[in-house]
């Protein structure tokens, strides 16, 4: 072999690995990437359509709408669970959140629960497990503060 022959060899071993190297961590990046986006979509449901299709959204994280039913909240003396139904008007999700449920959660105006967001999967039994709870609340929203300061 000639001495131009010896010198390319190694290069081209070189530049192989690199290729392979950079070619793996592109596919690794995109998997994550495609990781990433699939455990944050969440689907955004009525009370209806969960009810309509339950075996289709069954085991899916998913989003629901819809109103605290009244006479529905179940929860302990420690706030470290809740159970309601979740409805909207027609038809009943039971719901269950075993963590510290939002401050708002449970109060009533004008004698109508507020609308609330529960993020979780419905399970083979028609309960929704919700791991997240938002409670909607209208721009008048005020703290109880300023209804005692006399504004």
């Amino acid at each position: 072999m000639t001495e131009q022959s010896l010198a390319t060899a190694p290069r081209r071993g070189v530049s192989r690995r690199l290729l392979v190297l950079g070619l793996v961590m592109v596919v690794a990046v995109a998997y994550l990437i495609y990781a990433a986006t699939q455990d944050a979509s969440v689907y955004y449901y009525t009370v209806g359509e969960v009810l309509g299709d339950s075996s289709a959204v069954e085991g899916r994280s998913i989003r629901v709408q819809g109103t605290v039913a009244d006479g529905s909240i179940l929860q302990d003396e420690t706030r470290l669970w809740i159970n309601f139904d979740l409805t909207d008007g027609v038809q009943r999700i039971p719901v269950v959140y075993e963590s510290t449920p939002p401050d708002l959660l449970g109060y009533s105006t004008e004698d109508r629960y507020q609308d609330v967001i529960v993020e979780g999967s419905l399970d083979a039994e028609g309960i929704l497990q919700a791991r997240h709870l938002l409670v909607q609340h209208g721009a008048d929203f005020e703290s109880v503060d300023s209804f005692a300061d006399g504004d």
